[in-house]
């Protein structure tokens, strides 16, 4: 699977080496295989950009020297960038023109580590990339939403059919389907939790998945399956 990368750009030393450091300890808790890229002001940034490099979530201090980063949201957003624009601001004023750009969300410095979670974990929902935290063993366990194929309940637990394997977690499956992002996953069967990302096709005869792989379709769950599968195309 490729790397989350993230752009943090905060001209500031300190604040950009503290930030830095809380993100990557934050998307290891998650599970998230993250690559952060600092850098010390906008024009760096896109200096970066200009040679090749894309980014899927970007950080941005709104003042800076040169090219700040409300700017540069501007610029990223005439390029058709949306839902990816995390604001950093020393003051609740600043962010008022930020608002046409659609940023996810705005962070005020100090950058406190909970307030920084919750923003990358809607961000990483966006992406399909959110984490579900199993429990197992007294430990969590985190394993990337997107990397969750469907979840299957067999032998008095959960098994999740990953893209590289399975996983066992001993809880049943309604206590599963709390635990995944809305809207990402719907049950097509009393035993089945389908990722909806993978799904090819859905019939009455069953649903069949991106490998070729079919599972069972139930009655009951058909029609909300369906329409699922449908409000997933069309966000």
């Amino acid at each position: 699977m490729p790397a989350y990368r993230v752009a943090l750009c905060e001209d500031e030393a300190a604040e950009r080496g503290q930030i830095a450091g809380l993100c990557r300890d934050i998307f290891a808790a998650l599970g998230v295989g993250a690559e952060l890229v600092p850098f010390p002001s906008a024009d760096a940034l896109l200096a970066s950009e200009a040679g090749g490099t894309a980014f899927d979530l970007y950080l941005l201090d709104i003042q800076m020297a040169g090219t700040t980063g409300l700017e540069l949201a501007r610029q990223l957003y005439r390029r058709g960038v949306r839902d990816k624009i995390i604001f950093l601001t020393g003051s609740a004023e600043y962010a008022i023109p930020g608002y046409d750009v659609e940023p996810l969300h705005y962070l005020l410095k100090p950058v406190d580590r909970e307030r920084l979670e919750q923003a990358l974990r809607r961000a990483l929902e966006k992406r399909g990339m959110g984490a579900v935290l199993f429990q197992w063993g007294g430990k969590t366990v985190p394993l990337p939403a997107r990397s969750i194929r469907y979840l299957e309940s067999r032998n008095h637990g959960v098994i999740a059919h990953l893209e590289d394997g399975e996983r066992f977690f001993a809880m049943p499956l309604t206590q599963a389907e709390k635990l995944v992002p809305a809207g990402m996953f719907r049950r097509c069967h009393i035993s089945y939790l389908v990722n909806l990302s993978y799904v090819r096709h859905a019939s009455h005869a069953g649903v069949v998945l991106a490998d070729g792989q079919r599972l069972p379709m139930s009655r009951t769950f058909y029609s909300e399956f369906q329409m699922a599968v449908v409000h997933r195309l069309n966000i």
